[in-house]
């Protein structure tokens, strides 16, 4: 044990200077701080049971006894340590449900708090690249407390310093934030949700499920037409690069199939920054919304038997036309 423990000691320290302090060993919930103190403990508990264990010449029994005492009050400062320092929170940056390969360890401390934006280069090895903070020791990303945007290669993160701030909603220009680079090189894993306040206000129960009307169809699809285009990467345009607005998009109404009424639909053609990335966070968008999966002729579709909108589909020709072709089609509306 205690060679375990000096052997992650070292490793820690050299990492970190061997970068200048610029990267650090994180595993799992554990940062450098708290790999640090904790090793240091587990090494002196080691050093104490050592000691006790090993038989010693009678003269030799005060030095042994000044040594089990040292050992101890090393560790029980250690142990303290530990419990100041262990309790952190380690959050993935999310974007549209895609990790974006930036973490952030946060720590509360009396009434504030602190958080270190790290970038993930490794398995366990992460470079700091940016500060954060708040106030009666509210941790926003770990609760969920921050939006992304990204535009041109860059990613603004904007956060709430306490929950009243969050409480109002955190959207792109409010609140602090911070910008960082987009890391185009690698693969993100999408499907992932953020994390929630838990002394935030309960959910409202749902009322009871009434019949469709064709405005409430209509606003429940621009809004999650509006989720995905907040979700893309970059700005959202037309083939003509005209900017597209999910308010202003026209619907057409088809006659429902399955008796009298009508379907709202959307069909729109579209080009981002980086198609594949974002259709990747579209999906995950339809995904924590709830809808299923399925895939048919190269294309993936999403649908919900109990949600307004019954499905939505996405293809990326991006090689045949460099267009994304998103399709939409709500539940059927009682004619009248």
């Amino acid at each position: 044990m205690f060679a375990f423990a000096t052997a992650v000691v070292f490793w820690v320290v050299t990492v970190s200077s061997a970068s200048s302090g610029t990267a650090s060993v994180l595993i799992g919930p554990l940062d450098e701080r708290s790999l640090l103190t904790l090793s240091v403990f587990l090494a002196f508990a080691a050093l104490c049971v050592g000691l006790w264990s090993v038989e010693a010449p009678r003269w030799m029994l005060p030095l042994k006894v000044i040594g089990i005492v040292l050992a101890s009050c090393a560790g029980a400062l250690a142990a303290l340590a530990s419990v100041l320092t262990v309790e952190v929170n380690v959050t993935p940056v999310l974007h549209g449900g895609c990790d974006t390969g930036y973490v952030v360890v946060e720590r509360a401390f009396l009434m504030g708090s602190s958080g270190t934006v790290y970038r993930q280069d490794g398995a366990f090895i992460v470079t700091q690249v940016a500060m954060t903070s708040g106030d009666n020791a509210y941790q926003p990303f770990s609760m969920g407390g921050y939006a992304v945007t990204e535009e041109q290669g860059t990613l603004t993160i904007d956060y709430a310093v306490n929950r009243p701030v969050a409480s109002m909603g955190v959207t792109a220009g409010s609140g602090t934030s911070v910008s960082l680079p987009v890391l185009d090189s690698r693969t993100p894993q999408c499907g992932l949700r953020p994390g929630a306040d838990p002394f935030a206000d309960p959910i409202p129960t749902r009322p009871s499920a009434e019949p469709a009307t064709a405005p409430a169809v209509e606003s429940d699809m621009r809004e999650i037409i509006g989720a995905s285009f907040a979700a893309a990467s970059g700005t959202v345009v037309d083939a003509s690069g005209a900017p597209l607005d999910a308010s202003t998009l026209s619907m057409i109404s088809t006659p429902c199939t399955e008796g009298a009424g009508t379907r709202r639909e959307v069909q729109i053609g579209f080009r981002t920054d980086d198609n594949t990335r974002s259709v990747e966070r579209i999906l995950a968008v339809w995904d924590q919304a709830g809808y299923e999966k399925d895939r048919a002729m190269h294309e993936d579709i999403r649908y919900s038997e109990t949600l307004p909108i019954a499905r939505l589909g996405i293809k990326d020709t991006s090689s045949i036309d460099g267009l994304i072709h998103l399709t939409s089609a709500s539940v059927c509306v009682p004619a009248g």
